[in-house]
């Protein structure tokens, strides 16, 4: 990744600092976890110096992967001291598998996986962030800025279930992303909000976000419940020697205590 990615990601969170006004005037934050329902779709090429339609292989049509249930956690620290950021942590798992007979012949790693053969597959792209942020606005209605270094830790795998011959492609870096989160009480029903969040970057051919939306209820004491759609893409150009196109899209639930 070009050190002006990094450097430039981190002036323009510092800069935040200089500028936000609004902090809590008391220790908060929240804890939240759920799981959600993804499909994965798109394509990976691996390696990425072989022609398109020999190496260039479908998340549904060729490797047949399939919706999975996983979980997610998210905390949240925010303190009544303007210029120190706030700190947010989150862990999503994401792993599928599939298993089918393969309708076109293709190249993965360094086997060729010819027509009419029955695969595994096994995909995995858990994440892992750390974020700092500013609360730009804090007046009911809630607007954070910051930065989220990513940590992605994940692999394509495909086996030939014949021979037992397998390869596969890890997908390990880590990644600094603009982090943005809104969130909007309903003034007509209480303890109910909408919000939506995102991170995102683009360098070197490669671009990477995540976006969600979501409606939530909160009760006494804090306690509270949360439903939404997140839809992730991971578009690599030369990463660990591979190509990809990949979306990872779903609804998801989850509890929360926001104190």
């Amino acid at each position: 990744m070009k050190k002006q990615i990094l450097f430039g990601a981190a002036a323009a969170f510092l800069s935040l600092g200089t500028v936000s006004a609004s902090a809590d005037t008391l220790l908060g934050g929240e804890i939240a976890v759920g799981g959600w329902h993804h499909d994965p779709g798109g394509w990976v090429k691996y390696p990425n110096d072989l022609p398109d339609d020999q190496s260039k292989v479908d998340a549904d049509d060729d490797l047949n992967l399939d919706a999975q249930n996983d979980i997610y956690l998210r905390a949240k620290l925010e303190h009544p001291i303007p210029i120190v950021p706030n700190v947010k942590v989150a862990y999503t798992r994401t792993e599928t598998e599939g298993d089918g007979r393969i309708e076109r012949s293709f190249t993965f790693g360094n086997i060729d996986f010819t027509e009419g053969r029955d695969i595994h597959s096994e995909a995995k792209l858990d994440s892992y962030d750390g974020t700092l942020y500013y609360e730009v606005v804090d007046t009911g209605i809630d607007f954070d800025l910051g930065l989220t270094v990513r940590y992605f830790d994940g692999y394509v795998k495909v086996t030939d279930r014949q021979t037992g011959e397998n390869d596969q492609t890890d997908i390990d870096f880590v990644v600094p992303m603009l982090y943005g989160n809104i969130r909007v009480p309903l003034p007509f029903l209480e303890g109910f909000s909408l919000g939506a969040e995102g991170n995102w970057i683009t360098y070197d051919g490669s671009t990477l976000y995540d976006v969600q939306a979501d409606a939530r209820y909160t009760f006494s004491m804090g306690l509270g419940f949360e439903v939404g759609y997140r839809y992730e893409k991971v578009e690599l150009d030369d990463v660990e020697d591979t190509d990809s196109d990949i979306d990872i899209q779903g609804v998801f639930f989850g509890a929360l205590l926001d104190f």
